[in-house]
């Protein structure tokens, strides 16, 4: 019954436990769904700025969702698309209305200036059109239609002044001429008679609509044009000060009371194109300035290509900023200088750790030693020497995890359980059971020493007659092994003898014999077939010749004398293996020789998870910036990704766009 309960309880938790989970997995997917949907509205309103928001909220919980991925970067492009085309039309705008303005005081345009005031008007007019159906909304293009509708007109007009006769086009002139003078008379009546002339002939006529508006204003209210008058007589004398702020308001009054009067609303523009302009140096000397920090904290940091946009880029907005041009003149030097001393690094690493993978490998800490020969090869993937002792050192290793199972074997356990019932079962007396063990640990690792060793005794415990014979044998066995210089195998014989009869006559002398072999001659094994050769002191005059002949040309420099002096000391090497200063000379070289200059200094970095997060995070805080039209901090935001991964295409792009879309 209790069983039955247990059982039920159980499959109750489960099932709470699964609905639970299902509940909690869903949640998440169906509030990003519900939100995706909202954006989606907003998008459709043509709101980007909610969308943005809405989407990059999504990426702040789910940061890997590439559908959202692509809309953020879809709103941004559009977004991007819209400012720029804005841009164009502003600019186009300016050339026009500066061509235009000047005919107006002139009274002629050459066709030069008639054929780039329809161009330019025209593309104009194009980009705010592209810019308008993207954003309908926004304020500032709601303001610029009515002012490219005007720029229309008057092109138009000129269009339709071009197409008259030279004739009419004269006598509009006269008629202007005459009109004008009439209104400084103040004769409002006949100037009136003679701006309704022109437009009789030129319906179009910009300076004729807005002399017969202002006529009319003058006959009707005397008082007010006369104030009109005033204010567009103060703003001019302030123009000519350069006193830009108060012309600006002066024409603004005139602008209150006279909401159509053309001259007030183009001297307006000039003073705000003026005044945009000094905005724009004064925004130029801090963007330059920003620039410049930046190049001086890359060459800091040795990335130079870096440092040489960033001074190239100060100097584009502010002429001769600084020192930049001597920057950027003096970074060949120092990336020379920086690769010379990354390549002395390097070979000096290269080398110390070889040095330390040969001490290793002399000292039998042949896992240490492998560690340090893949440093090696880690910085110079062809060094020779360090490939040969690296191969050496891993199967003495081999050999040693052959002769001792460690911890880190997945058979330790297996091993060691079988290691320790046939030391008990050795101790009980119980030898054959305890030659059974043994012979299972030999199956597996045949040149395991303990499990020799327990046979060798168990042999000698079931045979006790045949200890001189096999001890003598062994120790005739090892004495070869010294005589051919393979030391590691004299020393397990002498050890095996050592272990089941400490006191056989000689056994310390052929240990000590085999140990300092071993230990003196380990570092020859690798480089050399020539083990049993003995060296006369004529051979050994003749390396030590050749070595110091060597250590010569070394230090004579050069890449002539580093090749002849390498050929030297591998001479030495190949004649007096035992030789250790002549095989870190050789090695020494051999990494000067093939480490190229400034390794690794244009290698693309490959981000930790924690730095990718950070570039995200970065990049997403910019595009939400840009998108509520916050420039400088979406540029501040690009910025500090690159400061992460020079190599961000899509933030170095934006940051470029955005510095020509503000003109800078």
């Amino acid at each position: 019954m209790k069983g039955n309960v247990s059982c039920k309880l159980l499959h109750l938790l489960l099932c709470v436990s699964f609905f639970l989970f299902t509940g909690m997995e869903a949640h998440p997917s169906q509030r990003t769904d519900e939100l995706d949907r909202e954006a989606e509205a907003y998008l459709e309103q043509k709101d980007f700025s909610r969308a943005m928001s809405i989407w990059l909220s999504i990426l702040d919980t789910d940061p890997e969702n590439e559908k959202v991925q692509k809309k953020v970067e879809m709103v941004y492009l559009l977004k991007q698309e819209k400012d720029l085309s804005m841009q164009r039309a502003k600019f186009n705008y300016r050339i026009s209305k500066k061509i235009l303005i000047k005919n107006k005081k002139t009274g002629d345009m050459t066709s030069e200036e008639m054929n780039e005031v329809f161009t330019k008007s025209k593309v104009a007019i194009d980009s705010f059109i592209i810019a308008y159906r993207i954003d309908p909304k926004d304020t500032e293009l709601i303001t610029m239609r009515d002012d490219m509708r005007r720029l229309d007109e008057e092109v138009r007009a000129e269009r339709e002044k071009d197409r008259l006769s030279q004739e009419k086009k004269e006598k509009s002139k006269k008629l202007e001429k005459i009109a004008k003078k009439m209104m400084d008379d103040e004769l409002y009546e006949s100037a009136l008679i003679n701006w309704k002339e022109i437009l009789a002939m030129l319906p179009n006529h910009t300076n004729a609509r807005e002399g017969k508006r202002s006529s009319e204003l003058a006959i009707e209210n005397r008082q007010k044009f006369e104030k009109i008058k005033k204010y567009m007589f103060i703003g001019k004398d302030l123009l000519k000060e350069l006193n830009y702020r108060d012309a600006r308001l002066a024409f603004s009054e005139v602008m209150n009371m006279d909401p159509g009067n053309r001259d007030a609303k183009d001297y307006i523009e000039q003073i705000d194109e003026k005044l945009e302009e000094k905005r724009n140096i004064e925004t130029k000397k801090i963007q330059a300035e920003e620039s410049y920090v930046s190049g001086i904290s890359n060459i800091n940091m040795n990335r130079f290509d870096q440092a040489r946009e960033d001074f190239e880029h100060a100097l584009s907005l502010v002429d001769n900023y600084k020192d930049a041009k001597e920057r950027i003149a003096s970074i060949e030097r120092l990336k020379k200088e920086y690769d010379s001393r990354e390549r002395t690094a390097r070979i000096e690493k290269s080398t110390r750790e070889f040095e330390n993978g040969l001490i290793a490998f002399s000292e039998g800490r042949y896992k240490d030693a492998i560690a340090s020969f893949e440093i090696t090869l880690s910085i110079d993937p062809k060094n020779a020497s360090a490939l040969s002792y690296i191969a050496f050192a891993k199967n003495a290793q081999r050999q040693i995890e052959d002769e001792k199972v460690d911890k880190n074997s997945p058979y330790f356990e297996i091993i060691e359980s079988q290691i320790i019932a046939g030391k008990k079962l050795y101790d009980a007396g119980d030898y054959q059971e305890s030659k059974n063990n043994w012979s299972r640990v030999l199956s597996l690792f045949p040149k395991n020493d303990t499990a020799i060793e327990y046979n060798f005794r168990i042999d000698l415990r079931l045979n006790p007659g045949t200890l001189k014979t096999v001890s003598e044998r062994y120790i005739r066995e090892g004495e070869e092994f010294l005589k051919k210089k393979e030391y590691r195998s004299a020393l397990k014989k002498f050890e095996l003898i050592k272990a089941v009869s400490e006191s056989h006559p000689g056994i310390d002398r052929l240990l000590a014999q085999a140990r300092d072999g071993l230990k003196s001659s380990s570092l020859t094994l690798a480089q050399t077939n020539r083990a049993d050769r003995v060296l006369t002191n004529a051979d050994r005059a003749e390396a030590n010749r050749r070595y110091e002949f060597g250590l010569e040309l070394y230090n004579r420099g050069g890449k002539e004398n580093f090749e002849k002096a390498l050929t030297e000391f591998l001479w030495v090497v190949q004649n007096d293996p035992e030789n250790i200063k002549a095989i870190i000379s050789a090695n020494k070289i051999q990494a000067q020789l093939s480490i190229g200059i400034g390794a690794g200094q244009d290698e693309k970095l490959k981000l930790t998870a924690e730095q990718q997060n950070l570039v995200r995070k970065f990049y997403y805080q910019g595009i939400n910036y840009y998108s509520n039209n916050d420039l400088q901090r979406a540029i501040a935001e690009w910025r500090k990704v690159l400061a992460i991964d020079p190599d961000h295409v899509q933030a170095k792009n934006n940051i470029r766009k955005v510095l020509v879309f503000i003109g800078r």
